[in-house]
């Protein structure tokens, strides 16, 4: 069933701040000294004083407790998550130090605060990065966290599970720190393919060569070619960035191909093979597209996952059990249950003038033969010049103008101000939301539809919408959500669509829906799968993280 749990947090980070017990309260050395740094901050006090202001972290001869102690390894692998290691620089500094105990204590409280939140919630405030990026990251409570922090049996497994409980996560982290270190090898990846046309079955020459290189490098060509990539030793197995499965033994793939410049069959299922991790259409030709992300070094990749671990910490929290994820880089949507994957699609979003955001809301009805408002902006942008070359395009298309005659008008006179009514247009096969259209009502207008122009989901890039979400299966997506509540499911809607009629139908439970921009992930058997930019949203977040003092392989 469809449902909403709780936070995602460790559950010791979930305790409210213990209330001070004046019996266990003492006078110890560090006491003064806290109750003058939280004199303005009663919660993290309280805290302090429900240990009877015994340190966390630093004794009073100047060692480090047991917290301490995983505090400080924590702070030092801070970099690996792609967090900034300057943030945390003072609290490393002072483990070291002759300074009084008192005030290392107190740097490291002030660390532990600032690194729990990064790392389980993220740096940035996505809308100060770009407007377009509304999602709202869900912060721990400090007091909170120093309170999980004071009762963990474990303190290292507690500043451990700070980070997402994410697998996908988890792999990301490891797969940045291999691109990273293959970033400071140069040509760990091959050569570069050279410019020019676009390469396909029976191509020849010097490109194919680098094509084949690449390939093999980046682990998407199973057999390594002799000459081209030496093994370390005879008879070992050959194993490329991504573990393809396929590579082959050392005494095998040692077998020259008849012409390695040719452009055989094998090379073509290589290129489809990358093609499919980068989201392109699999046709095993190397065009611009593809050439474009073959070329992409070990470098920025790491970059791109430094971006995508920030993002799955602005989502770090409960999801939904049953929820909808949108990947508007990945063109895609996915219907989540129980973490399993129970439906999918491709999708069309937003073009560069008119992006999709990203945000979170919950949909809680769909429109059946829905009627199309057409919102102002489109009206007098898109509709107006046509008008103006032909008062009958609106009835012809299936349009109604509300509130003034389209053959009145002097359209050549109208302006964007003086636009007159508003334009509907009813029900039918070429409304251009479609047969269907689910609603999650937010401050964007922002919602999943159907869509005539069905050829648009045939290509890699689907960036052509106003900002909403066309769906190329909408009739099953209907189906699925409809069966938490319909005997017969495709049976109903199949009936309020025969009506011809507009239909509003309530969903009895209602589905949390992500909209997301993951350029970068893992995917099945392990394989990267990466995504185009298509907002400049990454640059930007990229941006974000340097300004922040997060050292990118990139510079």
């Amino acid at each position: 069933m469809l449902g909403i749990g709780g936070a995602a947090f460790p559950a010791a980070a979930q305790m409210p701040a213990p209330v001070a017990d004046s019996a266990i309260v003492a006078d110890t050395w560090l006491r003064p000294a806290v109750e003058a740094e939280f004199r303005d901050q009663p919660d993290l006090l309280a805290v302090y004083a429900a240990r009877g202001f015994q340190p966390l972290w630093i004794r009073e001869d100047g060692g480090a407790t047991e917290g301490g102690a995983a505090l400080l390894a924590a702070l030092s692998d801070a970099p690996r998550h792609a967090l900034p290691a300057d943030r945390y620089a003072r609290a490393l500094a002072s483990a070291g130090a002759q300074s009084q105990a008192a005030v290392r204590e107190l740097t490291l409280t002030r660390a532990f605060l600032d690194y729990a939140r990064d790392i389980s919630s993220g740096l940035l405030t996505p809308r100060a990065v770009d407007r377009d990026m509304a999602l709202r990251p869900q912060r721990p409570e400090p007091a909170a966290l120093l309170a999980g922090m004071s009762a963990a049996a474990d303190p290292a497994r507690y500043i451990e599970a700070l980070a997402p409980a994410d697998a996908e996560y988890t792999a990301l982290v490891a797969r940045m720190a291999e691109l990273r270190r293959l970033a400071s090898q140069p040509g760990s990846w091959g050569p570069t393919v050279d410019e020019g046309p676009t390469l396909r079955e029976g191509s020849t020459g010097s490109r194919v060569l680098q094509l084949r290189a690449r390939l093999t490098a980046l682990g998407d060509h199973g057999r390594v070619t002799q000459g081209l990539v030496e093994a370390r030793a005879e008879g070992t197995v050959i194993v490329a960035a991504n573990d393809v499965t396929t590579d082959a033994v050392r005494s095998d793939a040692a077998k020259p191909a008849a012409d390695p410049s040719v452009f055989d069959a094998a090379l073509a299922e290589a290129v489809r093979r990358f093609q499919r991790r980068h989201g392109l259409n699999e046709d095993g030709a190397v065009g611009p597209a593809t050439r474009a992300q073959l070329n992409l070094s070990p470098a920025f990749r790491a970059d791109q996952i430094a971006v995508n671990l920030e993002r799955i910490r602005w989502l770090n929290r409960d999801l939904g059990r049953s929820h909808i994820m949108v990947n508007i880089a990945g063109f895609s949507m996915r219907v989540m249950d129980d973490g399993r994957e129970i439906f999918q699609s491709r999708v069309v979003v937003g073009t560069k003038r008119h992006q999709t955001p990203e945000f979170s809301d919950e949909m809680d009805h769909l429109v059946i033969n829905p009627t199309w408002f057409v919102p102002r902006s489109i009206a007098v942008n898109e509709f107006l010049p046509k008008l103006r070359e032909d008062p009958g395009y609106l009835e012809r298309r299936g349009y109604v103008l509300k509130g003034a005659d389209p053959w009145a008008v002097d359209w050549e006179s109208v302006t964007p101000s003086t636009f007159p009514g508003t334009i509907r247009q009813v029900p039918g096969e070429e409304n251009a939301l479609g047969r269907v259209k689910f609603m999650f009502p937010n401050d964007y207008s922002i919602y999943l539809h159907d869509t005539p122009q069905r050829h648009l989901f045939a290509r890699d890039l689907r960036a052509y919408s106003h900002g909403c979400v066309r769906v190329e299966k909408p009739q099953e997506l209907a189906h699925l959500l409809l069966s938490y509540q319909e005997a017969d499911p495709a049976g109903a809607f199949q009936r309020w669509l025969d009506s011809g009629r507009e239909r509003y139908v309530t969903l009895e439970e209602h589905l949390p829906v992500h909209i997301t921009y993951r350029t970068a992930w893992v995917g099945d058997a392990g394989l990267d799968q990466f995504r185009g930019d298509i907002y400049g949203r990454d640059e930007k977040v990229m941006a974000a993280l340097r300004k922040v003092g997060v050292a990118l392989a990139g510079g």
